[in-house]
């Protein structure tokens, strides 16, 4: 039945998740009959859209493409997928000089970053058919400076290939994809294993002052492998940290002490309140406790 509603239909309770105060009956009332609508929607965007525009950020675009990410945009905007993390991504964009985003996917955080920063911008992403997805996404919003390489980032020193796994998520565009080897991730389905290009992360990440990584479990190996640039240089850091990757959450804790960074947890629901860490205290477990797994290392407090 809800199936049947056509989606313009919706607009005004998509309008009164972004407009009315968080715990507000209306905004509940909303929500309740969005998530109702997405489940009965899902995988189906794409055949009754031409594009997708977030009602909080209408001068961007996206392809409409089937993708969790993007179901999440339509029918929350912006603001619904992973809460505060693109408020923030931006603010740190419009400081950046030069920004590196490791797991570009269909692009949301590539094109919100690359219209707020003045500086250069490499957004990193292995999976070909992601890969064109993201290339639409820059020209239909006019990012041409966007440097934008299809392969994966790597540890070592070498340009050579390595194996992705691709998840067996039902989309025809996958947000777990992740490497064989090297990786902290847990119970993930397979649907295919592919082969790309990987490209050392030192090389990536020389003269970053800003840079994210949202790559499925290699973050522990990344990190490490420029550890040194790191602490000489202290970019702003924007990491994916999941429950399962214990390593990874020992790294951050040791490096923000050894290098002088503030932890601070983002919320992606719930809340929009930052959640600053002491580095005693932070584990890989952490996060999920405030309903995130993403968090920033800087040098400053967030506003």
């Amino acid at each position: 039945m809800i199936r049947r509603v056509p989606l313009s239909m919706y607009r005004p309770f998509r309008q009164a998740c972004l407009d009315l105060p968080r715990r507000h009956p209306v905004r509940v009332a909303a929500i309740l009959l969005l998530k109702r609508a997405a489940r009965a929607h899902a995988r189906q965007l794409a055949g009754q859209l031409d594009e997708i525009r977030p009602l909080d950020v209408p001068a961007i675009s996206f392809e409409a493409v089937d993708s969790m990410v993007m179901d999440a945009v339509f029918w929350f905007g912006v603001r619904g997928y992973e809460g505060t993390v693109p408020r923030v991504w931006t603010s740190l964009c419009e400081e950046a000089r030069s920004v590196l985003e490791i797991g570009g996917n269909v692009g949301l955080f590539t094109v919100l970053g690359a219209r707020a920063t003045t500086g250069t911008y490499t957004v990193v992403e292995p999976i070909p058919a992601i890969a064109e997805t993201l290339r639409a996404n820059l020209a239909r919003n006019g990012l041409a400076k966007v440097e934008m390489l299809q392969a994966a980032a790597i540890a070592g020193d070498d340009t050579h290939d390595v194996v992705l796994n691709l998840p067996d998520e039902g989309r025809q565009m996958p947000v777990g994809a992740h490497l064989i080897d090297d990786v902290e991730v847990a119970g993930r389905s397979t649907k295919a294993h592919i082969t790309v290009q990987g490209l050392p992360m030192r090389r990536l990440a020389q003269g970053r002052d800003l840079i994210k990584i949202d790559a499925e479990g290699i973050e522990m190996a990344l990190l490490s492998d420029i550890h040194g640039l790191l602490v000489e240089t202290r970019p702003t850091l924007l990491i994916e940290v999941l429950p399962e990757a214990k390593r990874l959450g020992e790294l951050l804790a040791s490096l923000a002490r050894e290098a002088g960074y503030r932890i601070h947890v983002l919320p992606e629901y719930g809340s929009d309140e930052i959640v600053s860490v002491p580095a005693e205290d932070f584990t890989s477990d952490l996060p999920r406790r405030y309903h995130s797994k993403d968090v920033v290392l800087s040098r400053a407090a967030l506003a």
